[in-house]
């Protein structure tokens, strides 16, 4: 008796349970329908701007931006061009991992109250990560991505996931011009990025519909009156701009949750390039000069300093990656406390953080660290300087040489106005001989040069290299005369591999290792040559005619 007794309490207690269940949720326990909108979109947006600045700096050893110290490891395979499976995997699980896979929930539970601003927002993340990671890889896979019944999705072109990104920013910028439901929470509450301002995402829509429609320069369809219809919505002004603010617990928390990422991705052995020091420094060939020279404001806070023992700062030297350096270079330092020295010559190789140390009793700063590395810093995800930059780049091939000037001066001054420079600095510099002051002295090689500094870290940079084919000219070798970023050459340990003659160049990363091990099929399906050193140098879709 006992036992039946028993054994009808347990079915009470399950059916009672399966009927609660059926019923509620757990507000306390994450599942894929409890959280709101404005819960879900913090993180969503937060893992975006992780994976894309990691994506930029990746990109930023490529293009020369950034070097390393010497050790056989992703970071220096990097600056000799060479993209593994994995130094390719993080940016690839950052999206399609930590964000992704969220847009859709989200989409779907801003849906159920009407909230059309987020799912305007959530669109925009799906078509910038999309958009972004097709340019960085070639191919992905789009259409199938989320289907949770596929375990090996197909991968899509470029082209065609170039299309559906701008059918998605069309449609953010109809969601976000919709008047939200009654009861749907304010996008300020979850929006991290533009702090609920809806005219900011709607003129980001139309800014990353003109980055992307400008990546068509090499293609017969490429529409100038288009990028520049995109453009006039999108941002004009410094404060429509999408940055990311990161935000430390104290200046000497060891959490590096909320540091800016290029903090972490920089780490403690990054060195900026002996290119990256000449472009800042108007040191390449055909670079403004005259009688009004003026140092660019931006140079201390691009590039790091270490103070000298008797007080004066000296600025980092740039590693030359022509240069045999490279090879076995420069060498990883430290600063003894006990004789107040560093640990080797290559200290002039200035790490990227700040660093503090003492010499005779009195602090010493050992690098200055660099603006974008600065704790508290702020990601440039999508400023008003790169459209300034993309319209000048627009009027120049359109012939309009003053409104190209125009521009590009526009572009300057708002890299400078986002990063802090004073005011009355910046028309200095402006105004002098360091910048090009005749619209017939204007060339597509000064507007792409200070778009490069203005674009430092953002994977969009290695975009714009690709399209100008780097300082090559029509049959791809090296031509300091016809190139467009002067002084940009083949690394001296270039990875021979994937680079075998002279005309080849950076073209593409390497597919993630998660798709060559466990996706090979498709993989193979998109591109047989995807497992060959040669892929990396192989043209993503509007890189080619």
């Amino acid at each position: 008796m006992k036992r039946i007794i028993y054994i009808f309490m347990l079915s009470f207690i399950f059916a009672s349970c399966e009927k609660w269940l059926d019923i509620n949720d757990n507000p306390n326990s994450a599942n894929s329908t409890v959280p709101t909108p404005e819960q879900r979109l913090p993180p969503l947006l937060a893992q975006f701007s992780d994976g894309y600045e990691s994506a930029g700096t990746r990109a930023a050893f490529l293009t020369q931006q950034l070097a390393v110290t010497y050790a056989i490891n992703n970071n220096w395979n990097l600056t000799r061009w060479y993209s593994n499976e994995s130094s390719a995997n993080w940016p690839w699980q950052a999206w399609y991992v930590n964000c992704a896979v969220n847009i859709t929930p989200t989409i779907a539970a801003a849906e159920k109250v009407g909230a059309y601003h987020y799912i305007g927002v959530a669109k925009i993340i799906k078509a910038w990560g999309f958009a972004a990671l097709s340019d960085f890889y070639g191919m992905m896979p789009y259409d199938e991505f989320d289907d949770v019944s596929t375990i090996t999705p197909k991968f899509d072109d470029g082209e065609y996931i170039h299309g559906k990104v701008l059918e998605l920013l069309d449609e953010a910028i109809a969601d976000l011009g919709k008047t939200q439901e009654v009861g749907a929470p304010d996008l300020a509450e979850g929006d991290i990025l533009n702090g609920g301002r809806v005219d900011n995402w709607i003129r980001l829509a139309y800014g990353l519909k003109a980055r992307q429609l400008n990546h068509l320069t090499k293609k017969a369809s490429y529409d100038s009156q288009a990028v520049l219809g995109a453009l006039a919505n999108g941002p004009q002004t410094d404060d429509q701009s999408s940055i990311m603010q990161y935000v430390d617990e104290s200046e000497t928390t060891t959490n590096l949750a909320k540091s800016a990422l290029q903090y972490q991705n920089t780490g403690l052995t990054a060195r900026v390039t002996k290119l990256y020091v000449d472009y800042i420094t108007n040191n390449y060939t055909g670079a403004p000069t005259g009688t009004n020279d003026m140092v660019d404001p931006r140079l201390t806070l691009l590039i790091p300093r270490s103070q000298e023992p008797d007080g004066t700062f000296r600025l980092s030297q740039g590693v030359d990656m022509t240069s045999e350096l490279p090879n076995t270079g420069p060498a990883q330092y430290s600063y003894s406390a006990d004789d107040e020295k560093f640990s080797n010559a290559d200290s002039v190789y200035i790490q990227m953080r700040v660093a503090d140390g003492m010499y005779k009793g009195s602090p010493r700063k050992l690098s200055t660290g660099v603006w974008y590395t600065q704790r508290g810093g702020k990601g440039l995800l999508f400023t008003n300087a790169e459209a300034r930059f993309i319209e000048a780049e627009v009027k120049f091939r359109q012939g309009q040489a003053s409104e190209a000037l125009a521009a590009y001066k526009a572009g300057i001054r708002s890299h400078m106005n986002i990063m802090g420079v004073d005011g009355g600095e910046i028309d200095a510099f402006l105004n002098s001989t360091s910048v090009i002051q005749n619209p017939s002295d204007l060339t597509l090689s000064h507007i792409m040069i200070q778009k490069y500094i203005a674009l430092s870290y953002s994977p969009e940079q290695w975009a714009d290299l690709r399209r100008m084919d780097y300082c090559t000219d029509a049959s791809g070798n090296y031509n300091e005369a016809a190139g467009v970023y002067k002084g940009f050459k083949r690394p001296s340990h270039v990875y021979v591999e994937a680079y075998p003659t002279a005309t080849d160049w950076p073209r593409r990363f390497a597919v993630a290792s998660y798709e060559i091990n466990y996706n090979s099929e498709q993989v193979r399906a998109a591109n047989p040559n995807a497992g060959n050193p040669t892929y990396l140098s192989e043209p993503v879709w509007w890189d080619k005619p």
